[in-house]
């Protein structure tokens, strides 16, 4: 697959001096801001421009250095070209699927919303947990999906995620449990916090805690050190009380057959040479995600050398994306 790269040069025919070039560049500019219903505080920060600077530009009335805000209206207008170029060649993913690990999350989500109670799911990479969660917070009223990160370990951190996720506005820190409390209070609701293995036992606690007052399902979900981490430590002190409220729990470190074929037979390939293939790319750490992001990008190659996707384009995808 051949894509142009990004160029400065300007994309006029036959440019007499720098004023025919800025007056060719603004119009092009002042087209794709209509064309596309850009504002031009839009256009201003796509292009890397201070919004003063790139309206008065657009109007020919900059008093500053024109020739340099030229050049990067100029890198804008081509970059936009490319991608455009390369959007189009581009493959998106099937959306979700009811795989079968599927079907076990949003069992034990649905079982955590209506008890309500603490759930536990625990996959490995690429098993597909973070799609299904978001599948069902989508699709089910009162359900608040927040996803943790190293950053947000402590409790106040914690929170200020929590608050995130449900759209609570609260400044002070010292009452943003209680705001997290009236966004959930009487709604029968269900929290999914995912890479829930990042918190700390402080915050774990508190998630407890909300659980504990306010009736509200929690799914703590993440990578297999979620469940370890809580079986191992269940009988230490500040454990116990979370580890004796988890109702269900679900340990996989990869992704079932039957997630495979599904994935697989959702892009409708039926070549066993292919399928054989994919099935050891779905084996490997990353799993279900690596296969859809091969597939993806050897549907792009294809798409770009203008020939039906095949195995070479899949090893072809494979090879640029593996570093073995």
């Amino acid at each position: 697959m051949n894509l142009p790269l990004a160029t400065t040069e300007t994309p006029t025919t036959e440019p007499t001096s720098p004023s025919d070039t800025e007056d060719a560049l603004r119009a092009q500019a002042r087209s794709v801001i209509a064309r596309e219903n850009l504002t031009k505080t839009d256009a201003a920060r796509q292009a890397g421009v201070a919004y003063t600077t790139f309206a008065a530009w657009l109007e020919g009335k900059y008093n500053g250095n024109n020739g340099r805000v030229t050049e990067d209206v100029a890198k804008w207008l081509s970059a936009r070209e490319v991608r455009k170029i390369m959007t189009a060649a581009m493959v998106k993913a099937p959306g979700f699927r009811m795989t079968p690990t599927a079907e076990r999350i949003l069992a034990i989500l649905q079982y955590a919303h209506t008890a309500p109670d603490i759930s536990v799911i625990a996959c490995g990479a690429g098993v597909g947990k973070t799609t299904a969660c978001e599948h069902y917070a989508k699709n089910v009223p009162n359900v608040w999906m927040a996803t943790m990160d190293p950053s947000t370990a402590g409790v106040s951190t914690m929170l200020r995620e929590l608050c995130h996720a449900m759209d609570v506005t609260e400044r002070s820190a010292t009452e943003l449990a209680r705001a997290v409390g009236r966004k959930i209070q009487g709604k029968e609701g269900l929290l999914i916090v995912d890479e829930a293995q990042h918190l700390s036992t402080a915050a774990l606690d508190l998630l407890r805690s909300l659980h504990d007052r306010w009736s509200l399902g929690i799914a703590l979900v993440g990578n297999e050190a979620v469940y370890s981490r809580l079986d191992g430590e269940g009988r230490k002190a500040q454990f116990a009380q979370l580890f004796s409220r988890v109702g269900m729990r679900m340990t996989q470190s990869q992704p079932a057959k039957g997630d495979i074929a599904e994935m697989i037979g959702a892009w409708g390939i039926t070549d066993p040479d292919e399928i054989a293939f994919l099935e050891q790319i779905a084996a490997k750490p990353g799993a279900l995600r690596g296969l859809t992001k091969t597939l993806s990008l050897a549907s792009t190659l294809a798409n770009g050398a203008v020939e039906p996707r095949g195995l070479k384009h899949i090893r072809m995808a494979w090879s640029r994306r593996s570093l073995g």
